[in-house]
C-alpha cells in the first residue's frame, strides 16, 4: 500500500488480522492514530515485517503503539525519515524484542543512545543506516557486541566511524556484507583489523567508496585475506595507484568497480589472473585505449562494462572489448565523446549476447549506429541515448518497438558547451602568449 492515499481505517479491516507483511512507505495521511488500534485486541499482532518510510508526520505515540500491538516484529524499514528521534527508537524497542533486522537511511539525528538501546534488545541479522554524523564508535561496539551473528551491515557516510568502529565490526563472525563507503576516517589500520578479523573468510561484498584514507596497502590486505570476497567497490578512493590493481591479481573478485580512482593503462594492464565478470571503470580519465586492449586480453569473461565519462577512449577501445570479451551483456560508454559510428558496428558485430547498451552524449554517433544496433535486437533490449545531438529523432523512434527500455534525446550534454568555452579560452591564451 505504499505510497497511496490511504488512512488508519485501513487496519480495522476484518482481513488486517493475520497480515503479516505491511508497507506504509510514504503513506502521508496515515497518521499515529492508526497504530493506536494495534494494541486493541484485534490488532494486527501478527505482523513481522514494517515498513514507514518516509512517514514523517509520526511521532513517539506512533512507535509506542507499534511496539505494544506487534511483539512479534521482526523486521522494520523506517527510510527517509529526517524526524525520526531517539526517542522514537526508544518506545519501539521497548516491548520489540524480536528485532532482526532495522533499515534506518535518512535519520540524520539518531545518536548513541538509539543504537545502544537497539543492541540491549535485539541479535540483528541487518542493520542498515545511512548520512548520520552522530553515531560514534561506542554504537558500532554496543552494536557489534549483541548482535554476534550480524550478515549484512551498511554504515555508509557515518562520519564519526573510525577505525576503532572497524575493531568492532571485525569481532563479527558472520559478515557478509559492508559498506562504509563515504566513512573518510576510515584508514589502513581499520581494513587491517577488518582483515584479520573473525569474518575474513566469510566477507563476500564490501564497499569502501570515497574512503579518501585507503591506500594500496588495504588492498593488498583485502586480495590477501579476504579469500571469499566477490565484490569490491573502491571507486572514488583517491590514495590508490596502479599498484592496487596488481594486488588484486589473483584475488577471488569478480566484481571490481575502481571508477573515479586515478588509474593508468600500467594498472589495467597489471590486472591478470583474476575472473572478473563485472568491471566499473567510469570517470577514470587516464585509461587510453592501449590500457583497455590489455586489459581485456586478459579478462575475457566480462559480461558488465561501464566506461562512461573515460574521456581519452576511442573506437579502438569498443574493438578490443566487442573482439575479447564474447560474453559481454552489458555496456555503458556515456560521455565517451570520442566514440564514432565505427565504434556501435564494432560492438555489435562481436557482441551476439549484448543486452543493455548506454551511448548517452556520444555526439558523434548518427543514425547509421542505429542500423547496426538493430541488427542485435533482441536481445538487445535496453538502449539509453540521451544527449546525443547527432541522431535523429525519426531513426530513433524507428528503434523503440525493438526494445522494451528505450531513451532518447537530441539535448547537448551538459558538459558539452562548458568544454567547448574552456578549450575556447584556453586557445585564446596560447595565442596571447605567443
Amino acid at each position: 500500500m505504499s505510497k497511496t492515499s490511504i488512512c488508519q481505517s485501513v487496519l480495522m479491516l476484518p482481513n488486517c488480522l493475520n497480515l503479516q507483511y505491511l508497507s506504509l512507505a510514504y503513506c502521508y495521511r496515515f497518521t499515529d492514530e492508526g497504530f493506536l488500534y494495534l494494541v486493541t485486541e484485534k490488532g494486527c499482532h501478527n505482523l513481522i515485517h514494517l515498513n514507514l518510510s518516509g512517514c514523517t508526520q509520526m511521532t513517539v505515540n506512533g512507535f509506542r503503539y507499534i511496539s505494544a500491538g506487534c511483539p512479534s516484529l521482526k523486521e522494520i524499514v523506517v527510510n527517509d525519515m529526517p524526524t525520526l528521534s531517539d526517542s522514537c527508537v526508544l518506545a519501539l524497542t521497548s516491548r520489540c524484542h524480536c528485532l532482526s533486522a532495522i533499515s534506518l537511511l535518512d535519520a540524520p539525528h539518531l545518536s548513541d543512545i538509539a543504537l545502544e538501546a537497539i543492541a540491549a534488545v535485539a541479535k540483528l541479522r541487518t542493520f542498515r543506516t545511512e548520512g548520520n554524523n552522530q553515531l560514534t564508535d561506542n554504537s558500532w561496539k554496543a552494536l557489534c557486541s549483541s548482535s554476534q551473528g550480524l550478515r549484512r551491515l551498511h554504515a555508509a557516510e557515518c562520519s564519526r566511524m573510525t577505525d576503532a568502529s572497524l575493531k568492532s565490526v571485525a569481532s563479527l563472525k558472520n559478515l557478509h556484507h559492508l559498506d562504509i563507503s563515504l566513512c573518510n576516517k576510515v584508514s589502513d589500520t581499520g581494513i587491517q583489523y577488518l582483515t584479520e578479523g573473525s569474518s575474513s573468510t566469510k566477507l563476500r561484498e564490501l564497499n569502501v567508496s570515497y574512503c579518501c584514507h585507503i591506500t594500496d596497502i588495504s588492498v593488498m590486505m583485502i586480495a590477501q585475506r579476504l579469500c571469499k570476497l566477490y565484490h569490491l567497490n573502491l571507486s572514488y578512493c583517491k590514495s590508490l595507484t596502479d599498484m592496487s590493481l596488481e594486488w588484486l591479481s589473483g584475488s577471488s573478485v569478480c566484481s571490481l568497480d575502481i571508477s573515479g580512482c586515478n588509474i593508468q593503462d600500467q594498472g589495467l594492464a597489471a590486472l591478470e589472473g583474476i575472473r572478473l565478470k563485472k568491471l566499473n571503470v567510469a570517470q577514470c580519465v587516464y585509461i587510453t585505449d592501449i590500457g583497455m586492449e590489455k586489459l581485456c586480453k586478459n579478462m575475457r569473461d566480462l559480461e558488465h562494462v561501464d566506461v562512461s565519462h573515460c574521456v581519452a577512449l576511442s573506437d579502438p577501445a569498443i574493438r578490443a572489448i566487442s573482439f575479447y570479451c564474447r560474453s559481454l551483456a552489458t555496456l555503458r560508454m556515456s560521455g565517451c565523446a570520442k566514440m564514432t559510428d565505427l565504434a556501435v558496428q564494432y560492438l555489435t558485430s562481436g557482441s551476439q549476447y549484448l543486452q543493455e547498451l548506454d551511448v548517452s552524449g556520444c555526439v558523434l554517433l548518427t543514425d547509421r549506429s542505429l542500423r547496426h544496433i538493430e541488427r542485435i535486437c533482441p536481445p538487445l533490449c535496453s538502449i539509453t541515448m540521451a544527449c546525443c545531438s547527432s541522431i535523429s529523432k525519426v531513426a530513433a523512434l524507428k528503434l523503440q518497438p525493438r526494445v522494451k527500455h528505450w531513451e532518447h534525446s537530441n539535448d547537448d550534454p551538459p558538459w558539452f558547451g562548458y568544454n567547448i568555452a574552456e578549450k575556447s579560452a584556453s586557445n585564446h591564451k596560447t595565442y596571447q602568449d605567443r
